[in-house]
């Protein structure tokens, strides 16, 4: 637990839709759009380098279910499934995923607005080979 993590410290008891041993599921309070979930790790992870192979088999069977009740709920198209991990995340939270109901046509990728960084992409292609 981190004392200025809101995540460790702001999240209610009735925030909480659903749980695993590992992890808890709230509505995110800035929704990108309406049913747009945030799994949330209950120990204070910083990144997903971090959790052991069975606290990440616990998250995917978590992210299975949220995106198969979805489907069932909603009348959506599909799920975007985004993961936040180290410096990028917004201070004083940690490890979370975002699964956000898609429709098509929704505009979702239209108000993208990245700064493009020149990677050796070569150097991670061979990286991926050499495992």
């Amino acid at each position: 637990m981190n004392e200025t993590c809101i995540f460790c410290t702001k999240i209610l008891p009735e925030q909480v839709l659903t749980e695993t041993e590992n992890f808890k599921v709230v509505f995110d309070i800035n929704p990108v759009q309406m049913g747009h979930l945030l799994i949330i790790s209950k120990k204070h992870y910083m990144d997903i380098r971090e959790c052991s192979r069975e606290i990440l088999l616990d998250l995917v069977n978590l992210e299975k279910k949220l995106v198969e009740k979805i489907y069932e709920v909603f009348d959506v198209d599909g799920v975007t499934i985004i993961e936040n991990n180290g410096a990028i995340m917004d201070k004083g939270t940690h490890l979370h995923v975002h699964i956000i109901p898609r429709w098509k046509n929704d505009k979702f990728w239209d108000n993208q607005l990245i700064v493009v960084h020149k990677n050796d992409i070569k150097k991670l292609k061979q990286s991926l080979s050499d495992e």
